[in-house]
């Protein structure tokens, strides 16, 4: 799979798997992000544990203002340890936008039942199909699945792994 190629070609690259210092990850945080080839993308901490990732690659580093004129590609739940763990690294703190602040609803289906639901702040809400277009998939990403997910957006392709995961 195309994440995997990315995770060989990292520790090729000398991409440390483990950092040893250790993130404060504080809402507002804005970080820089390893892309696969050598590029580097964008994202902003949350206050609920979600990021939003910034629908760029660049070359350099940008000023912090310049990230956050950028679109925003998606908006997810990240692992607490995904920073550390992938070279993620802080390069300030900006106000988040208003419709940022409001908690995300996600499409969810049961595991053994197949029931579609809306999950929203720790409750689970009986849906229909069409009720769940347009809502995230309830999910926790790691840095290998946000670096294919924001690759394949840029490049205007589908994600392999979005599509594995997606409820309708």
């Amino acid at each position: 799979m195309r994440w995997q190629k990315t995770i060989r070609a990292w520790r090729l690259k000398g991409v440390k798997k483990y950092s040893t210092v250790r993130i404060i990850k504080k809402s507002g945080d804005i970080f820089k992000l390893p892309l696969s080839d050598g590029k580097v993308g964008y994202a902003q901490w949350l206050h609920d544990g979600t990021a939003r990732f910034f629908l760029a690659a660049h070359d350099n580093e940008s000023a912090i203002q310049e990230i956050l004129d950028l679109p925003v590609a998606f908006r997810v739940v990240v692992y607490k340890d995904t920073p550390n763990r992938y070279g993620w690294t802080k390069l300030g703190n900006a106000s988040i936008p208003i419709d940022c602040m409001q908690p995300q609803r996600y499409a969810k289906r049961g595991m053994i039942t197949g029931q579609l639901s809306v999950y929203f702040e720790g409750k689970e809400t009986p849906a229909k199909a069409e009720e769940l277009i347009g809502l995230e998939t309830a999910a926790v990403w790691a840095h290998p699945h946000i670096v294919e997910r924001l690759e394949a957006q840029i490049n205007r392709r589908e994600s392999v792994f979005l599509k594995s995961i997606k409820v309708v």
